[in-house]
């Protein structure tokens, strides 16, 4: 009787928004419910086909139910609060003790930042605070890869211009390696994030547009090792204020249930925090700048709804394995 409510569930499962452990439990329970009510109305006398419309009937639309399981199941318990917003915590005391510029402590940070986001992530089943350390974990070749297309297409418009490159040769093919690997790391792993849930994966990328920011205006007064970091450190205060409250939304997001909130809640602080951020840095921007940095930003934070949309189509285009009427689920995707 199961592959009788297999559409059904399939719906469910695809707009369920949960952990994948969650989501299966859900979908287990919803199945189990619509076969006893069946089986209870057949009992009663009523045909097979009725019985099994009439159970799916009662249940409610999938949009419905899964509304209803993502208001109960969705708010994340107080340990997966304060878990999150460690590594926000963390960021921020770099910037409010001035420890920043100490890159073998900064680095051993994000080791360690790494290595319990790989952990938690290998089991298959990521908890909601992880999405904020995966966050930090993929900020590195992130940025490591932004500033290294800058410095490829430096060198290129150098030697196209002059003749000569800027740095060594060597060098230059490392960056023409590295610019591609970088980008299939953090594309690997996003994938996996959005197919999770794409606003989970939204709170992950909240604080790109921050970091990328402060290291690219960094790098624009002279890079990590120059004098200009001092003149930095006056914007210090601001940086940590700024990822203090990257923590509290945080913490708000994973409080709040609806959906809607939780998507106004990282657009809000978006615009806030990047008017914050263009106020802080010792450089005038002009209104017309502040809104482009602000559309870029929230374009940012909101294109893992449109990856999510693709990989959800492609996932249920018709294939050979669905005619069998198994249930395909998105959570079954992600278990590697």
């Amino acid at each position: 009787m199961a592959g009788e409510f297999s559409n059904y569930l399939r719906s469910l499962s695809s707009q369920l928004r949960l952990e994948p452990r969650e989501e299966q439990e859900i979908l287990r329970e919803v199945q189990a419910h619509l076969e006893d009510k069946a089986a209870e109305l057949k009992a009663d006398g009523i045909s097979t086909d009725e019985a099994l419309d009439l159970a799916v009937r009662q249940m409610g639309t999938p949009k419905e139910v899964a509304r209803s399981m993502y208001a109960v199941h969705s708010p994340g318990v107080w340990k997966d609060v304060l878990l999150a917003t460690v590594p926000h915590f963390l960021l921020a005391s770099l910037f409010a003790l001035h420890l920043w510029s100490h890159y073998f402590l900064v680095g051993l940070l994000l080791i360690g930042v790494t290595l319990v986001s790989w952990r938690n992530w290998r089991s298959g089943h990521p908890s909601k605070w992880s999405y904020s350390w995966m966050g930090y974990t993929l900020a590195a070749p992130a940025i490591s890869w932004l500033l290294a297309l800058i410095a490829l297409s430096y060198g290129g418009w150098t030697l196209v211009t002059t003749g000569q490159l800027p740095f060594n040769v060597i060098l230059f093919f490392l960056l023409v390696g590295y610019i591609p690997f970088s980008m299939w790391i953090v594309f690997s792993v996003v994938r996996k994030l959005v197919r999770q849930d794409w606003l989970l994966a939204s709170l992950t990328a909240l604080p790109f547009p921050f970091l990328t920011s402060w290291v690219l205006f960094l790098n624009w007064q002279g890079g990590l090792w120059s004098d200009h970091g001092e003149r930095m450190q006056e914007t210090d205060t601001d940086r940590a204020l700024i990822f203090l409250a990257l923590a509290v939304t945080t913490a708000v997001f994973l409080r709040v249930g609806p959906r809607l909130i939780r998507i106004g809640l990282l657009t809000l602080c978006t615009v806030v925090m990047v008017i914050i951020t263009a106020a802080s840095l010792p450089v005038t921007f002009s209104l017309l700048a502040v809104l482009l940095m602000m559309l870029a930003s929230l374009a940012f934070l909101l294109s893992p709804a449109v990856l999510e949309s693709q990989i959800s189509n492609r996932a249920h285009s018709p294939s050979p394995g669905d005619s069998n009427g198994e249930v395909t689920t998105r959570w079954s995707d992600n278990v590697t």
